[in-house]
C-alpha cells in the first residue's frame, strides 16, 4: 500500500489592524476651480427645491375635480353618460376646428358695422328718393347653445352637431346623441367646452350646429366630416349603448 500523503492546508490570510483603510486616490483638481461648501443654516445658503405637492393646499374647485374624477373612475358609469369619453379622433378633430374657424359667427363689433353702414345707406336713399337697398344678408356661421340647437335638430335643419364631452351637469347634454340619431343627422363628441367657447366668442360653449349654410370651398371637406362622424358615433351606438364605464378599484 501506498503511504497516504497529507493534505496541504490552506493559509489564513490575518485580519488588518483596527483603524487603517485604504488610502484612496485623490481625484485631480482643476487648479482654477475651488471647491465651495454649502452651509444651509440660518442666513447660509438657499435651500434645494423639493416637491412639496403632497404639503399644498389646494383650491376647493381643484380638489373638487380630482375627487370627482376619482369616483368616475371607482363608480360604475352607464353607457348613456360613458358614450362622452369617446371623442372624435386627432385627424378629425383637426379637419372639424378647421372647418369651425372658416364658419365663425360675427362678432358684435363686426355687426354693429354692419348694420350701421346699412342704417347710413338707406337714410341716404330716403334723403335722394331712390330706392331703398335691402337688407345684407347675415355672414354664413355655426349656431351655438342647446335649445337654438335642439330646434334646429327637431326641424331637420341641423346637418352636423357638435358636443362637448366635459358639460356640467352632463344632463343638459345627455339626449343629444339619441335626438340626432332619431332623426338621422351626423353627430360627433368633442374634447373641451372651453374650445368650442373660443368659436363662438364665448368662455364656454356646450355645443354647435352646422346648418345647410356652407361655404363653398368647404363642401367637399365637410362632406368628408360628416362620413367619420358616421362611422365613428351614429353607426356605432348601439354598441356604444352595452358598454360601461368605470369599476377600477385602485
Amino acid at each position: 500500500n501506498m503511504p497516504r500523503t497529507q493534505k496541504g492546508k490552506k493559509k489564513i490570510v490575518p485580519a488588518p489592524p483596527v483603524g487603517v483603510h485604504k488610502a484612496k486616490k485623490a481625484k485631480p483638481q482643476h487648479p482654477l476651480i475651488e471647491k465651495k461648501i454649502r452651509t444651509f443654516g440660518v442666513g447660509g445658503n438657499l435651500q434645494p427645491k423639493r416637491d412639496l405637492t403632497r404639503y399644498v393646499r389646494w383650491p376647493k374647485y381643484i380638489k373638487l375635480q380630482r375627487q370627482r374624477r376619482v369616483l368616475l373612475k371607482r363608480l360604475s358609469v352607464p353607457p348613456v353618460i360613458a358614450q362622452f369619453s369617446n371623442v372624435l379622433d386627432k385627424n378629425g378633430a383637426q379637419l372639424l376646428f378647421k372647418l369651425l374657424d372658416l364658419h365663425r359667427p360675427e362678432t358684435h363689433k363686426e355687426k354693429q358695422e354692419r348694420l350701421t353702414k346699412y342704417a347710413s345707406a338707406k337714410a341716404k336713399a330716403e334723403h335722394d328718393g331712390t330706392e331703398v337697398p335691402q337688407v345684407p344678408p347675415k355672414p354664413i356661421s355655426v349656431k351655438c347653445g342647446v335649445n337654438h340647437v335642439t330646434k334646429l335638430i327637431e326641424t331637420g335643419k341641423a346637418k352636423l352637431v357638435v358636443i362637448a364631452h366635459d358639460v356640467d351637469p352632463i344632463e343638459l347634454v345627455m339626449f343629444l346623441p339619441a335626438l340626432c340619431r332619431k332623426k338621422e343627422i351626423p353627430y360627433c363628441i368633442v374634447k373641451g367646452k372651453s374650445r368650442l367657447g373660443s368659436i363662438v366668442d364665448k368662455k364656454t360653449a356646450t355645443c354647435l350646429a352646422f346648418t345647410s349654410q356652407i361655404k363653398q370651398q368647404c363642401k367637399n371637406e365637410f362632406k368628408t366630416l360628416c362620413d367619420l362622424c358616421d362611422g365613428q358615433f351614429r353607426n356605432n351606438y348601439v354598441a356604444q349603448m352595452k358598454r360601461w364605464c368605470g369599476g377600477v378599484m385602485g
